[in-house]
Formats: C-alpha cells, structure tokens, sequence
C-alpha cells in the first residue's frame, strides 16, 4: 500500500525585503512563530526557501533564527532549499551567470548550516529544458516546478525525471492547488488532497505500489492560515493519528532520493500558472488552461521587462569579453548578478505585474558593472548600429563617457538613458493602458518622441486628455545617413496628416556628444495642400527615486520671456514663449537642458501609472513619468518645408559633502 507524503513549505514569494520595516513585519508573523512551532514539534519536517539577501539579512537582524536553524538542521527535521542567490529568471541567464548564482547560494548556506542545499526554487516557476545541464553541473539533485507545467498524463503525484543531452535531473512538482484556503478545516483541508489522490490512482496502475508526493508551497497569505490559532496542532494531530496510516510528512529531498519510482517526462518551458494567465494580454487575465506560455511570452507583452532583459544581456556581453583587473571583473559580475533578481522582470507572486522600483535598481546595479568594466580597459566614446533589441531592426548604441543612450527606430526616439553614476534609466516609462489608466498611449514613451497634431487633438494633448496619435510617434525611421566619426545619425520618415490626407516627411538627425545630444528636425510638406498643425517633440523621465510617495525628486527651472521660474511636477502648466527648461533630478543631482532654436511652447504633466496586485482588483500607483514637450506651429505652403533643433544638455553634478 502506498503511503501520501507531505512536504510542507514556506517562501515570502519575493527576491529580497526592501526596508527594514517589511522584514521586521516578515520576521515577526512569519519566521519567528514557525521556528518556535518547529523547534517544539520535532516531529514535523519543513522545507524553507530563502534567497541570498534574504538569509543574509535574516543573519544579519536575527542570528539567533539561524541558530535555531541550525539545531533543526542537524537533527535533520528541515530542508533549505537552493537556487540562485538573487532569485533570477534562469532561463534568461548565461550559463555561467546560472552556475555562480547557484553556487554564491549554496556556499551561504553551506557556511551557515554546514550542508548544501540539493534542491532548486525557481523564480515564478521559469522552466527550460536547457537548465537541466545547468543545475546537474552544479550538483543538484532535483528542481521544484508548478504543477501546472507538468503534462496531465504524467501529473502523477510522483518524482518526475527528465533528461537533456545525456544529463538527467529529478522533478518535484509544487501542488500550489493544495494550499490551506480561508476558513478551511484542516479535516476538510486533508480531505481535498485526498479526493484529487484518489482520482489519480483509480486511472493509474503501472506504479500503483509507489509513495505519492504533495509539496504545499506556502506564502504569506497561506502560511496566515496555518499559523492561526489551533489549525496546526490540529493538522498535524490529524496526520498523527486518524490518517497515520495513510499520510506522514516528509521533506522534498528525501522523497526525490528514496522513491522507488520516476515518471519519465519532458516537460516544456513554461511558467506558473499564476503569473502565465497574465502573459499574454498586458494586465489582463486570460484562460492559459491548454496554452503553453514561457517567460519570452511575458515579456513581449511587458515591454519594460523586456528592454531590462536587453540591457542586462548587453551588460553581460561586455564582462564576459573583458580582459582587465581581475577583481573590478569580479565586482562587475556580482553587480550584473544583483540585477538578474526576478522580480525586477515578472513579480512578486502576491505584487503589482512588472515591479518599477525594482526594474531602476537593477539598472542601477547594471551601470555600476558597465562602469567597472570600462574601468578595466581603455574606452573610447562610440555611436554604434546594433540589433539591441532583437526586433530584427538596428538600434543606435550612444555609449558616452558620462552617459549611454539607445535611439530606436521605432518612433525614432531614445528609449534608454542611463548615467554612468548609477542613477537608473531615465527613459524606462511605461505606457497608459485602458481601463487601468482611462486611456491608451498607443505608442512606446521615451525622450524626442514626435507628434503632429490636429488643433483639435492638440488641444486634448496640452490637458493630458486621451486623444489620437501625433502622425509620427508610432512610425518606423529608416536611415539615411550615419557617421561612426562625428557620431551622427540622420533618421526619415514619410506619413500622411489625417483630414486632407497630406503627405509629410520628417527628417531627424541626432548629434551625439560627450555632454548631450542634439536633435535636428526638418519637416517638410510634400502636399500639393497648405498645412496647418502642430509640431511637437515629447520627452518622458521616468520616476527613479523611490523614497516617497510623491513625485518630488524632479524640480523644473524654465526661462519664460527671460524670466526664471522655478516648477515642480505638482504645478507644472502649460506655457506659452519658453526660451528653454532645466530638468534637474534631486536626489541624484542631474540636470538636463532643453534649449529649443526658437521659442516655443511648453506643454507639461505628470502621468501617474495605475496597476492591480495579482491577487486584487483594487489599483495603485506602479510609477510615475513626467512628460515636458516643446511645441511649435506648422504654417507651410505646398512643398515648403521648416527646421527646429532641440539641443538636450547633461550635467552630472558632484554631491555636496
């Protein structure tokens, strides 16, 4: 007769705690009871899930946890489980970036504990079969994986084992269906494992005689549960005496030594359940039941998860082709691991989709390790035409000595700008979406988007109200001219004015230097029509300082008929004769100066993006742009044509001591 064995665990579902008083909540509710319940209740296995900076704050705040660990460690009652130290999304990582990440994790344990974990958590269950070579390499034995990846003809509540080029890894699958529900029993809760078991095993007879395995992944909101007043003791009382017969706990990697059975499988790259629904439309459930959906789908749909995933592979191209100072290597290697942590490209498994605080502190951990590389070898200031994107178009490569920017054809804007002083990415805005945002931008954000707008249009865009897209902002720029030595590149694009449907071309030429950018705008009416518009060139500064709740970190200097004054985002307005602006970034004290050719007008708002917690419906803030836009009238004849030039200036500034 078979025997159903429990494998209880626990895992907040986040990379790291990102202030103190998160941990101190954490520990608290969480860590502290469950040790105090474990170390009087020896008779209960458990299985915990720490990531690196996690287990070294917890050694850090509390040593006195790690001690208790460790006692119940040696009296082999808990299992800690393994993986990358930063919780990455493996199967967007370097094979060496997998193996050091394993490897950092696993000795922290080793030093803390005594023993190597012999099991991988993965960050939002990021399957490949690749990853099989990758984790038997590292010495692990088996790898936990949603039950929701593995095929239902093989979803046989037993060790599973796949195979990769002759390397085979054992499977332990997470029954995340399984974990306590509110107000449920725990005779109820027994009850319900059960009932799906036995359905299994009325079909299946090849291992009839084989231990069944249940892993229950617990997070906070489950763990709550089972913490409640006498909802343990009567669990495990249960388990002890009315169904000892039948059940009994046991740890995961146990169970994946001492089965007498493995269901040979090949399980496709996926990911869980829980983050796959909301893959495939942004922030949008959608039935995935009989879809197969992985990480790359997620992140065609959240753009800015996949313009991190860019730069981080770029990042990792420069150290692996380093040849300097070994030990600056080595620090840029550990940055680029820092911001290979999962949640900055999917989410926490209870957080708002495509987390902004954390997508800035992964670029800033990024420009450090760019920065030590440049450290390590000579470097030379460059424009450079690179498919960065993978969009099967070449993006420009600014890589200056104060700064790096992307010009992307699509939109012919810059879709990236970062500062060699760890400051993040200025341009990583997200789009409005309906119904989160009451509106669609319809096209991606950064800094010299174009716009050519009707009055009427016009007239909504000042306000910040929805209305149609400027003719260019969604077009794709073709190269006409570009010079690897002066740094310039010239970019064109052909479009038709909505009402007289006119013909128009726009040309845009960018001017690279060590202090900033100029931008050269030529646009012509190619019509036999007069025109009559709106010329309008848009830029987007994201939100990079995180600190407060209001959008406080950007202040605006404009000089208006040559008069200074001085705006924050909170009372920006439009206004009219602008000589030019000064963005200045407070926190990491960065201005950035827009010096228009002739005056214009000023068009400015804040845009506050709205999102749901994947558990909620209820919206709140998941970050914030500034949108400042230079506009122009458009009076031209037929075949006429007008020039504007916008020249966008740099200044890093020293702190003050």
């Amino acid at each position: 007769m078979s025997i159903l064995k429990f494998c209880l665990q626990f895992t907040t579902g986040a990379s790291s705690f990102l202030d103190s008083s998160d941990y101190k909540s954490i520990y608290e509710n969480y860590y502290k009871p469950i040790g105090t319940y474990l170390y009087a209740h020896p008779e209960v296995p458990f299985t915990f899930y720490f990531t690196g900076p996690q287990f070294d704050l917890v050694k850090q705040k509390n040593p006195e946890f790690i001690e208790i660990l460790r006692k119940l460690y040696n009296r082999k009652q808990i299992e800690l489980l393994g993986g990358g130290y930063y919780n990455p999304v493996f199967p967007l990582l370097f094979p060496l970036d997998r193996s050091g990440q394993i490897e950092m994790l696993s000795s922290t344990v080793r030093k803390a504990l005594g023993k190597r974990p012999r099991g991988v958590v993965l960050c939002a269950s990021a399957w490949d079969p690749s990853l099989v070579t990758s984790f038997e390499t590292c010495g692990m034995e088996y790898v936990e994986i949603d039950s929701s990846l593995i095929p239902k003809d093989k979803n046989l509540y037993l060790p599973l084992i796949v195979s990769d080029r002759g390397k085979c890894l054992k499977v332990i699958s997470l029954n995340t269906d399984f974990v306590p529900q509110k107000d449920e029993t725990p005779e109820n809760f027994i009850k319900r494992i059960k009932s799906s078991l036995d359905k299994v095993l009325k079909i299946e007879n090849e291992f009839s005689e084989s231990d069944r395995v249940v892993t229950i992944p617990m997070v906070k909101e489950s763990m709550q549960i089972f913490l409640q007043k006498g909802w343990a003791d009567e669990f495990i009382n249960l388990i002890n005496t009315k169904y000892s017969d039948a059940i009994k706990f046991d740890l995961p990697a146990n169970c994946a030594k001492d089965s007498d059975s493995f269901v040979p499988a090949y399980i496709h790259a996926g990911i869980s359940a829980e983050i796959a629904k909301w893959a495939l439309e942004p922030y949008k459930q959608t039935d995935v039941k009989n879809l197969s959906v992985n990480i790359y789908d997620f992140m065609q749909t959240y753009k800015r998860s996949q313009a991190l995933y860019n730069r981080m592979t770029f990042v990792s191209y420069l150290i692996n082709q380093c040849k300097g100072d070994k030990m600056r290597k080595k620090t840029a290697r550990e940055n680029l691991w820092a911001a290979q942590t999962g949640d900055a490209y999917v989410c926490k498994s209870s957080g708002i989709l495509v987390n902004s605080q954390e997508r800035q502190n992964a670029y800033r951990k990024l420009t450090e390790a760019e920065k030590l590389v440049r450290e390590c070898e000579e470097f030379h200031e460059s424009v450079i035409p690179y498919d960065y994107n993978c969009d099967g178009f070449n993006e420009y490569l600014c890589r200056m000595e104060k700064f790096n920017a992307c010009i992307n054809p699509r939109g012919g804007c810059i879709f990236e700008l970062d500062l060699i002083k760890k400051s993040g990415n200025y341009a990583d805005n997200m789009t409005r979406v309906m119904p989160l945002d009451k509106c669609n931008d319809n096209y991606e954000k950064g800094i010299f988007v174009d716009h050519l707008f009707e009055p009427e249009e016009y007239n909504k865009y000042v306000k910040g109200l929805p209305c149609k897209n400027g003719v260019f902002s969604g077009n794709i720029y073709k190269e006409v001219m570009y010079n690897a030595n002066k740094k310039e590149v010239c970019l064109e694009t052909n479009s038709h004015f909505p009402g007289l449907d006119q013909t128009i071309r726009l040309r845009k030429k960018f001017i690279i230097t060590s202090n900033g950018i100029m931008v050269q705008y030529i646009l012509k009416n190619t019509s036999p029509i007069a025109l009559k518009a709106k010329f309008v060139v848009e830029s987007n500064f994201a939100q990079t300082d995180f600190t407060s709740d209001k959008f406080d970190s950007y202040k605006i200097d404009v000089v208006n008929n040559s008069q200074i004054e001085e705006k924050t985002p909170e009372n920006l307005e439009f206004m009219k004769n602008v000589d030019a602006f000064q963005l200045t970034d407070i926190v990491n004290n960065v201005t950035f100066t827009f010096e228009p050719n002739e005056i214009a007008n000023l068009v400015s708002y804040p845009v506050t993006l709205m999102r749901q917690k994947t558990n909620s419906t209820n919206l709140e803030p998941a970050g914030r742009t500034l949108a400042l836009s230079l506009a122009w009238d458009v009076d031209l004849s037929a075949g006429m044509e007008m020039e504007k030039t916008v020249n966008l200036t740099i200044i890093s500034n020293k702190r003050k001591k």
